[in-house]
């Protein structure tokens, strides 16, 4: 979903024009949505929407009525996950909760989003997890360390030798620091709908990289599905994607084949509908691999709140399940909703709107 906003907005930065500059600034500020969530939408607390909002230079947040309830005053910030965002302050990384109060100073060189209730942090070159009381509760001892998921999170391991750094591989780790499957593989990605996706490094002699396989496992290490096909993603809604000669096709988590490889594009499974591209054009598909909306689109995001975002005839809009137009405006590009608000761009500027299509919010 990133990429394609992306190549949308590098190809309008490429024509110039007026609006290059707002352009640029949503561009960067639309990232920094994304970046919040290894999910866009699996923010896990409700109790306080808060969105992000770019102002006079600067970083804050709004609720669900347009009111700024933390102000900007942020370099850089991203969305909430689990009641709490990251920040940047002179170069540095910390967490803010959702009343903007500061739980885990600006200290860190990098780190990720809150998710089981602790947050990968950097320092230097090794990677631990911090929980919302600033408390180091795993040590800073990988090399690499992704998001807790399902009680179990992917990390690099490695042994010191002398002044050498040995990589011992991707393994899992509990919330105890307990290494429950070795490390034994090349990547490694969080567990989704019970399994998790691995990579396997075949090395000439040791150093040459010859080529990636895939496979994935359950929480036993055991594999569950192993494939020659590539570009396979991680699974949602029990379906993940895959590419054969050049076309897309989805499997299910025994591994079958269950929607044959023939679209030139298409993303993952969100509400029971799959954004696909047949040609030049985009459309949506139901779990059967039926045309569920038309290919009629120049381009498509996934559904979010029951809407997605399209654009047709060079203007963005949101649709409903049924492909029926739910919310029409004047758009230059639109994000999916989450919560009842959606990021969109109008005349260059950043603004949110509701479901009833009314602007609750819009940049200066």
């Amino acid at each position: 979903m990133s990429r394609i906003s992306i190549f949308y907005y590098r190809s309008k930065l490429n024509s110039g024009g007026p609006d290059r500059k707002g352009i640029m600034k949503y561009l960067i500020f639309s990232i920094l949505i994304l970046l919040g969530t290894q999910s866009l939408f699996a923010q896990n607390n409700s109790a306080a929407h808060r969105y992000l909002i770019y102002k006079d230079g600067k970083y804050g947040f709004i609720d669900q009525q347009g009111k700024e309830v933390i102000p900007p005053k942020f370099e850089k910030c991203t969305a909430f996950q689990e009641g709490f965002a990251r920040f940047q302050s002179k170069g540095k990384w910390g967490f803010i909760d959702v009343d903007g109060r500061v739980v885990v100073p600006a200290k860190y060189d990098d780190a990720m989003d809150f998710s089981e209730g602790v947050a990968p942090v950097r320092k230097g070159r090794l990677w631990g997890y911090v929980n919302a009381r600033d408390s180091l509760v795993i040590p800073l001892v990988y090399t690499q360390a992704l998001l807790f998921k399902e009680g179990v999170a992917p990390v690099q391991m490695v042994r010191r030798f002398a002044f050498f750094w040995i990589n011992r591989g991707y393994g899992y780790i509990n919330h105890q620091n307990q290494i429950v499957i070795p490390p034994r593989y090349s990547y490694a990605y969080s567990f989704s709908d019970s399994v998790a996706a691995v990579n396997y490094t075949k090395k000439l002699l040791y150093v040459f990289p010859l080529y990636v396989k895939r496979e994935f496992i359950n929480h036993k290490g055991e594999p569950v599905i192993t494939t020659s096909y590539q570009g396979l993603t991680t699974f949602s809604e029990g379906m993940a994607r895959f590419q054969k000669d050049h076309m897309i096709g989805f499997i299910d988590k025994t591994g079958k084949v269950v929607i044959e490889p023939q679209f030139q594009n298409a993303f993952q499974f969100s509400e029971g509908l799959a954004a696909v591209k047949l040609g030049n054009k985009w459309g949506f598909i139901n779990k059967k691999g039926k045309i569920a909306i038309p290919t009629e689109y120049e381009y498509v995001l996934s559904f979010s709140d029951s809407l997605a975002p399209v654009k047709k005839d060079g203007h963005w809009f949101y649709i409903n399940h049924l492909g029926e137009t739910a919310i029409q405006g004047s758009f230059e590009h639109c994000m999916p909703f989450k919560d009842g608000l959606a990021n969109v761009l109008i005349n260059g500027k950043s603004a949110y709107i509701d479901k009833q299509g009314q602007v609750i919010w819009q940049s200066k």
